[in-house]
């Protein structure tokens, strides 16, 4: 009588791996494919908030705004050009009813309203055409509107999230 040996045989174990390695595969690759879009969904989620608080401080500024005092733009080939802008200073009032200025800058990536960061995404400001037009004789300007762009890269993913808010001086004329 011949004994039976209990195991694997090498035939088995090599379909055992080619299966395991196959199952593997398709885990990774899904786990791979869902961390990339979580990690794109959390930078969006970023921008957009970081947007939002832009759009509620601009309006803010625009419902009391009485008018633009001065803007400045990036230099371009020597030439100033108020299509990106660097500052722009609008006066307005305070909660109490005083005037006061409120300065609006993009410095490289960060976006600040009197001194306060309010986003460090920042790739562009724009502002509208008319403005530009009327750039030697600010007291004609009613409205502004800023076109921002958010932009952040975080692994393979280069998100960007554009913001526009057109501000009307409510308090225009008021003075």
């Amino acid at each position: 009588m011949i004994k039976k040996k209990k195991g694997f045989t090498l035939v088995e174990m090599i379909i055992v791996m080619a299966l395991t390695v196959v199952i593997l595969g398709m885990v990774f690759g899904m786990f791979n494919t869902n961390n990339r879009i979580i990690s794109d969904v959390d930078v969006k989620s970023t921008l957009q908030t970081e947007g939002q608080a832009i759009q509620e401080n601009l309006s803010n500024i625009g419902m009391q705004a009485i008018g633009i005092e001065s803007v400045t733009g990036e230099n371009i080939s020597g030439k100033e050009s108020l299509e990106e802008i660097k500052d722009i200073v609008i006066n307005s009032y305070n909660k109490d009813g005083k005037e006061c200025e409120f300065k609006i800058e993009h410095n490289e990536r960060n976006f600040y309203i009197n001194g306060k960061e309010l986003s460090s995404n920042v790739e562009s400001i724009k502002i509208s055409p008319d403005l530009i037009e009327y750039k030697d004789n600010l007291d004609n300007v009613g409205t502004v509107e800023f076109n921002i762009l958010l932009t952040k890269k975080k692994g393979y993913s280069d998100i960007k999230y554009p913001v526009t808010v057109k501000i009307t001086f409510r308090n225009k004329g008021k003075e």
